[in-house]
């Protein structure tokens, strides 16, 4: 039952498995705090990933479906809607009805051309939110993981970070948790330590509003993460400069 943390979290359990791990929980108070804490780094993902739409987007698309004339029902040969006699239409009816076919292809050049402004900010959305799925895709991985573990870690200088592994994926996650902005083009940088064993550096956090964070394979037999202050690009020398925290490794 412990095996399904992950996989709840993410609601991608059958309502028979989730009513009897949310069972389980009222007894589990490791199973409750996991699952809190993947949940809450499943949320911070999601912020990170939201975009504003372009402004004036939701005008233009309201805009266009009032000038969009919906068609007529179909009707099938010879069904009873259909009229049985033609009837020849006065002059004046020919003649309005040619004035709306040309104010139509007006009005239809100006609402292509907001439809083709339209495709192309939904074809940029698309590529954008293709290129986030490839970055996140192994981060959903993760977290969907049977035994993945979450830990939280503080650091002295404020925030902290969630660290999320698993062995079966020989994967972690390191997530800035409202780390400060270092000075000077600063960045943190992750590093996995096995035992007296030189650390080895599972990625540099990248900058970001929302907090960032870095995912590593090859954990190997590695029992603690720690987090180091580096120069913009990560160390020089391959080994942590400035250590700021250490916490072991959740899993």
């Amino acid at each position: 039952m412990h095996t399904l943390a992950g996989a709840f979290a993410l609601d991608a359990v059958s309502d028979v498995e989730r009513a009897e791990f949310a069972r389980h929980l009222d007894q589990c108070e490791s199973c409750a705090q996991e699952v809190a804490e993947l949940r809450a780094t499943a949320a911070r993902l999601g912020a990170a990933m939201a975009e504003e739409p372009p402004p004036g987007f939701k005008d233009r698309v309201m805009a266009a479906m009032h000038a969009t004339r919906q068609l007529p029902p179909r009707t099938a040969p010879g069904s009873p809607d259909r009229p049985r006699r033609t009837v020849r239409a006065p002059r004046w009816a020919v003649l309005v009805s040619a004035a709306a076919a040309v104010v139509g292809l007006a009005a239809g050049g100006v609402f292509g051309g907001i439809a083709l402004t339209q495709q192309r900010e939904l074809q940029a959305a698309q590529s954008r939110l293709d290129q986030a799925k490839r970055q996140y895709e192994p981060v959903a991985a993760l977290l969907a993981a049977p035994d993945a573990k979450a830990a939280h870690g503080q650091a002295p200088t404020g925030g902290g970070v969630t660290v999320i592994a698993s062995r079966s994926l020989n994967r972690v996650m390191v997530m800035d948790a409202g780390l400060p902005a270092q000075p000077g083009g600063k960045v943190y940088e992750a590093w996995l330590i096995t035992g007296s064993a030189a650390p080895r550096s599972a990625g540099v956090l990248p900058a970001g509003p929302d907090g960032s964070l870095v995912v590593a394979d090859g954990v190997g037999d590695a029992d603690h993460v720690a987090l180091s202050v580096e120069q913009a690009g990560g160390s020089p020398s391959g080994a942590p400069t400035d250590v700021l925290m250490s916490m072991a490794l959740p899993a």
